[in-house]
């Protein structure tokens, strides 16, 4: 074999190498934001901390995690929104209540239940 052969050899192995690569590398970028977009209780806790926190401890909250049936839930939420101003649209609420009736997983472990 001729050193010409041999290199171009080694280059084209080399090209495709680099194409597998940088097609796995996009398909882990891509799988990985397509994962964290399809988990509907990741914003749970952030939602709580950023708007319940505003007037009360997350302790006030996780006292009744796992207890308070979704109706009662409902009726806390709606009454924090038309009585104490609680900033939550009515997406926010209808997925508060959501994650509050059935806890998602980053609300129990954060109330240590």
């Amino acid at each position: 074999m001729k050193y010409d052969e041999i290199t171009n050899s080694f280059f084209k192995r080399r090209k495709t190498e680099m194409r597998v690569a940088a097609f796995l590398v996009g398909l882990f970028f891509f799988t990985g934001s397509a994962f964290a977009e399809t988990d509907p209780m990741s914003g749970c806790l952030e939602l709580l901390q950023n708007r319940c926190q505003r007037c009360h401890s997350l302790s006030r909250v996780c006292q009744k995690v796992g207890e308070k049936s979704k109706r009662r839930w409902a009726a806390t939420l709606k009454r924090m929104v038309k009585r104490r101003g609680a900033d939550l649209s009515g997406a926010e609420q209808d997925f508060l209540l959501n994650c509050l009736a059935i806890p998602a997983p980053a609300i129990k472990e954060e109330c240590g239940k």
